[in-house]
């Protein structure tokens, strides 16, 4: 596929976001405004436009859903010449990195994953062995405490005790941890910490594979926590071409370690770095965007954003104040149903 036909389906914003050169780019996406298309435009770009070859990319992305859609994506545009691109899950593409220098880690090669439940049943497990009370310290609160510290990069002997809660949960993660590798087992956090902690401490194995992705690109950015943010800072550490994809007004994932501040991180890490906004909207009518921007522009610590649509002024907003979450759903649900009884709607229209 030529340049022409690879961008001719983009808007001005897009085009420049896909052409992009060399270095680190942040693109600040608005929702709606085509985040996607532009990351899979960019790896056919760069494969067929700039020659890379596909072996030296790696692309990331938050669920398998949207590493199939990003590589069905891409196939469509440039066929079978993406073959050799390293696309999968932050997570996926850990274990893949963690079984090949396993030679470098405490575990096996053949190391076994433990899911949810395991890792819980685990915890339950280590708060018993150490005598105790586990009604008082009940494991999947423990469990989330650890998990949070595996996210910042914390290991059990660097846990910061504060209180005698802190204490106790560092005894178990200590614990924990020491029955994970005695199976041979890492949790789904470790995957992430044993990758990042191995891209530090060893520079010949850091290299190797900084040295291999020439370009590396991100969707979802603004969901990245602590342990992924260095993860893809030390993969780009010798080429210094990364490319991510985000937008800190919809952080959702707080609760599992996602830290909104690694696009500051970003911007003070590569401070050469370009910065391209998509404010595009192809989703919403401009009512709706300028209700959304008037109630997000309230928040200091962010990059304002200018939205529009070519899609019409469209209806004006109804308030309607609810007494909870619960009355607040149903009213959605039953406002929704009515309008597609009355033949007023589509259920794709919502």
């Amino acid at each position: 596929m030529s340049t022409i036909d690879l961008l001719s389906n983009l808007n001005i914003q897009q085009q420049q976001a896909v052409m992009a050169g060399l270095g680190p780019v942040l693109v600040m996406a608005g929702p709606g405004s085509g985040k996607t298309r532009v990351l899979t435009q960019r790896v056919a770009y760069l494969i067929s436009s700039m020659g890379v070859r596909p072996y030296h990319l790696l692309a990331v992305t938050f669920t398998n859903k949207a590493a199939r859609e990003m590589e069905n994506r891409v196939i469509d545009l440039i066929g079978d010449n993406m073959r050799g691109i390293t696309l999968g899950t932050f997570h996926a593409i850990c274990a893949r990195i963690l079984r090949r220098e396993a030679e470098h880690l405490p575990f096996n090669s053949n190391f076994v994953i433990f899911d949810a439940d395991d890792q819980v049943n685990l915890v339950k497990r280590a708060i018993l062995d150490l005598n105790l009370d586990e009604k008082r310290y009940r494991a999947p609160g423990v469990h989330a405490a650890i998990s949070n510290a595996k996210n910042e990069l914390i290991l059990p002997d660097e846990f910061p005790t504060r209180t005698y809660r802190d204490e106790v949960t560092k005894r178990v993660y200590k614990r924990y941890q020491e029955m994970l590798l005695t199976n041979n087992g890492v949790d789904f956090d470790d995957l992430l910490l044993w990758t990042a902690k191995l891209l530090e401490e060893n520079q010949a194995v850091r290299e190797k594979y900084a040295r291999r992705f020439e370009h590396i690109l991100v969707d979802e950015f603004q969901d990245t926590n602590l342990a992924q943010y260095r993860l893809l800072k030390y993969l780009a550490s010798f080429h210094n071409n990364i490319f991510v994809v985000g937008d800190t007004d919809q952080s959702i994932y707080r609760w599992r370690g996602a830290d909104y501040r690694n696009v500051l991180r970003f911007e003070e890490d590569f401070p050469d770095s370009q910065v391209i906004l998509l404010e595009q909207n192809y989703r919403s009518t401009q009512i709706i965007l300028d209700v959304a921007m008037a109630v997000i522009d309230r928040n200091p610590y962010r990059t304002p954003k200018h939205l529009f649509t070519e899609r019409g002024l469209g209806d004006k907003v109804t308030l309607h104040e609810t007494y909870d979450d619960r009355v607040e759903a149903a009213f959605v649900v039953d406002t929704i149903t009515s309008l597609i009884k009355r033949q007023q709607a589509q259920p794709g229209d919502f």
